[in-house]
């Protein structure tokens, strides 16, 4: 990704209770997602949202974007036309920011609760989705990826400073509330970094001492819509640790196998090997579904599965099943059949993963 020019970078404030003075961005510009475990929603809620000072049809686009999250998350938006609200969005000139999750309980009933600062009626559908689907995931509980505690970017941060007081007229304590700010580990749950979540700013090579960068994500990635459905799952546990297993079947020239393959982090782990791995049957493919299963890994801890005799014929991200090890219960959802990872000429495909 080439330099970000000002006058296209439209980005984002959040805005975490108790800190409103210290992370509110009123403008601004615009690998794993990052949730503030202090405002989450409880599971399955109904939110109410009131939408003011908007055109018919930027109201109709807020509602439509705002609904993909729920497409993942077992949270439903009630768009409504009067009384009280949830989340109140404001159309009104300036920048575009929210509130974080239920952060917006403290925020008095006359006063917005998010704001969109530059959509009219001309405004491309890229950029209602890039925008509304980023501030809708802060109303859900979600910080901007950047600032997760894993992350680790390397910044630049003289030539930062320096765009930022250029474009946004930002001093160097507005930079490190809005751009720099690491989140409490004590109050967050995550993944793994993703450049290509909704959630993450824009940024440039020159940004970073490593020439880094990240481009405009404009759609859930894969790992905000299986993080979200973790967090806020339609059925089974609500999970609060980050490991998990996939169900793969894995090929070899002639040769063939079915396995589970273990991650301390199941977020984005495309690409990458397993912290741990058991054959489930060498020389074939086993069928997944309809019959429960088991193994057990060398240090003994066994893992044992339970999906429905038609889960391969369900979409992807449909909740499948049921699966445990010793210590935990997870959900298990359908995959897209991708290479997950490849190992001693080895592809191993997900078929079903489970957290």
């Amino acid at each position: 990704m080439g330099s970000i020019q000002v006058d296209q970078f439209r980005g984002c404030g959040q805005i975490s209770v108790p800190f409103l003075a210290r992370t509110k961005t009123i403008g601004g510009s615009g690998e794993e997602l990052a949730l503030d475990t202090r405002s989450l929603w409880p599971n399955g809620s109904v939110l109410t949202v009131r939408i003011f000072g908007a055109s018919p049809f930027v109201a109709s686009k807020i509602q439509q974007f705002a609904n993909v999250w729920s497409e993942f998350a077992n949270l439903t938006f009630n768009f409504v036309n009067s009384g009280d609200a949830d989340i109140r969005v404001f159309v009104t000139p300036g920048g575009s920011w929210s509130y974080i999750g239920t952060g917006s309980k403290g925020v008095a009933q006359n006063e917005p609760t998010m704001n969109f600062g530059w959509f009219d009626d001309t405004t491309a559908d890229e950029e209602f989705s890039r925008v509304i689907i980023h501030e809708f995931g802060h109303a859900i509980g979600c910080i901007h990826e950047q600032s997760s505690p894993v992350a680790h970017i390397p910044w630049n941060k003289d030539v930062v400073y320096a765009y930022y007081l250029k474009s946004n007229g930002w001093d160097q304590a507005m930079v490190d509330s809005n751009v720099f700010a690491v989140a409490d580990q004590a109050n967050t749950i995550e993944t793994a970094f993703d450049r290509t979540s909704i959630m993450e700013y824009p940024y440039s090579p020159e940004w970073t001492t490593d020439g880094s960068s990240a481009g405009w994500n404009r759609v859930l990635s894969d790992q905000d819509k299986t993080f979200i459905m973790q967090r806020y799952p339609r059925s089974g546990p609500v999970r609060t640790t980050n490991d998990g297993v996939y169900l793969v079947n894995c090929f070899k020239d002639n040769q063939v196998s079915s396995g589970i393959a273990y991650y301390s982090f199941l977020g984005n782990n495309d690409g990458k090997q397993p912290t741990a791995y058991i054959d489930v049957a060498k020389g074939m493919n086993i069928l997944w579904e309809g019959t429960p299963g088991s193994a057990t890994f060398p240090d003994g801890n066994k893992v044992s599965w339970s999906i429905v005799a038609n889960g391969n014929s369900l979409p992807t991200y449909s909740r499948v099943g049921t699966a445990s090890n010793l210590q935990e219960h997870w959900n298990v959802y359908k995959d897209n059949y991708r290479v997950l990872y490849e190992v001693d000429g080895w592809k191993c495909y997900c078929v079903y993963w489970c957290f």
